[in-house]
């Protein structure tokens, strides 16, 4: 009976210790990488066939997060945490005259709404931030660059699963959107500026969708 009684007060003991609700620090360190879609109008590329450009709006993306959690919750499960984000994304696709490799970088500072529960945490945030785009494509084996810097705005949402009290598997879907309105190009030993692409060359409003998956450490 004793055994009984000291087995059943073990396991008590231990499921009581699953229960607790995980110990998380003041900040949120987050790293994540993934598929990324482009969406909206290609901007400056060397082929506009709607094959090429099928292909080359597949890419992938990653980015690095911080958040501050701070001591205090709105409510009982939900935190507003302000902090900083950095994603960069490339697209790639090549054709008999040429190709295009797009990479662009995105960096904003955030506005986060948490939703927090025992091992696992839900977000959502939103942010406005610069857009850096550059289109590093070849032409004919020569190089040809095409670059600007826009204003772009960002909506995200995540969840995390804490299998420690510091350290995290998490996962969040992202879309930034901007346009473009001019942008620059230079080529074979020239360089000039293309306003209004949205009428010359198919450009204008675009956006990134991008399913991001790694680890969040709490400190």
């Amino acid at each position: 009976m004793k055994k009984c009684l000291f087995l059943l007060g073990g396991m008590i003991s231990t499921l009581s210790l699953f229960a607790q609700e995980a110990t998380v620090g003041k900040s949120q360190f987050s790293i994540h990488a993934g598929p990324s879609w482009y969406l909206g109008k290609m901007i400056g590329i060397t082929n506009h066939s709607d094959t090429y450009r099928n292909d080359l709006r597949d890419g992938v993306a990653w980015d690095v997060n911080y958040y501050y959690l701070g001591d205090k919750n709105i409510s009982h499960s939900f935190k507003v945490s302000p902090g900083l984000v950095y994603q960069g994304s490339q697209y790639k696709n090549t054709h008999d005259g040429g190709s295009d490799k797009i990479l662009m970088h995105y960096i904003a500072p955030q506005i986060a709404l948490f939703f927090v529960q025992q091992k696992y945490n839900l977000s959502l945030s939103t942010g406005l931030g610069c857009q850096l785009y550059k289109d590093k494509s070849f032409v004919y084996d020569k190089p040809r660059n095409v670059s600007m810097n826009k204003l772009a705005y960002n909506l995200s949402a995540g969840g995390e699963y804490l299998f420690s009290p510091h350290i995290g598997i998490s996962a969040k879907l992202n879309w930034t959107v901007t346009s473009s309105e001019s942008y620059s190009v230079s080529y074979h030993g020239q360089k000039w500026q293309v306003e209004s692409p949205e009428l010359s060359d198919g450009g204008g409003c675009f956006s990134q969708l991008s399913l991001l998956l790694g680890m969040n450490f709490h400190f």
